[in-house]
């Protein structure tokens, strides 16, 4: 179910048999010259949209919020088109947003986080809730990290903007792809340095992985084995 599309009344009945509800999180930033800005909501919309047609198929029902587009993305604000929001600015924002949820009576939040920036913010704003509501239990899905031994079967090498990332975009809206552009390589640093415009350096050109090899089936691959990992964790199998 989609809150978007439910009257007050529905989401009032729907809220007393419903005990979870998924936030897709994204970012709205820079993905190499071949992939849209919105990759990192694209991804979560569609393993959310999938996520909940399984868990219906196993008997259960979720809630899909609409998604939060924008994020905290420090590094790759060096880049155009990258709309970073402040780390305590986005905490206190998807901490009243949980807040909400756990007013109105869900009992389990699942961030469906498609975007490695917003983890930290996160974290801090899923702990300030559960602090406040003991009832509650908030989930933190970073589905490129906690399925990676899956991804890494389904694809030789995996990071921003690199081969499994431009695979799910190439599933999902191949339109925006633009694979005659797909190119990059791996830039590693020892230590974790904060610097501005460090992006331009261990993102070049706003990519950290090689994408030449994604291919919409290997997307497709993806999509399919992340939502039904994450459908049967929700239902409890």
């Amino acid at each position: 179910m989609r809150l978007e599309e439910l009257t007050w009344p529905d989401f009032d009945r729907v809220k007393r048999r419903v005990d979870t509800v998924v936030i897709p999180v994204g970012s709205v930033e820079a993905h190499g010259r071949h992939l849209p800005l919105g990759t990192d909501t694209f991804a979560p919309l569609e393993i959310a949209k999938r996520v909940d047609e399984r868990v219906r198929e196993l008997g259960r029902d979720v809630l899909i919020a609409p998604p939060v587009w924008y994020g905290h993305t420090f590094a790759l604000n060096a880049y155009p088109g990258t709309i970073n929001v402040g780390a305590d600015a986005f905490k206190a924002y998807m901490r009243e947003i949980m807040r909400e949820f756990a007013a109105e009576g869900f009992r389990r939040i699942v961030l469906l986080n498609g975007h490695g920036g917003n983890h930290s913010p996160l974290v801090l704003a899923a702990e300030e809730v559960a602090e406040e509501f003991p009832e509650v239990e908030v989930w933190l899905i970073n589905w490129w990290i906690d399925f990676r031994e899956d991804i890494l079967s389904i694809c030789s090498s995996q990071g921003h903007a690199g081969q499994d990332e431009t695979s799910v975009i190439l599933a999902v809206r191949p339109e925006l792809v633009k694979m005659e552009k797909a190119t990059g390589g791996k830039s590693k640093s020892k230590v974790r340095r904060i610097r501005r415009d460090i992006g331009l350096e261990l993102f070049p050109d706003g990519v950290n992985d090689d994408p030449s090899l994604a291919t919409a089936e290997k997307g497709e691959a993806i999509l399919s084995v992340v939502s039904e990992k994450i459908a049967r964790l929700l239902v409890g199998e």
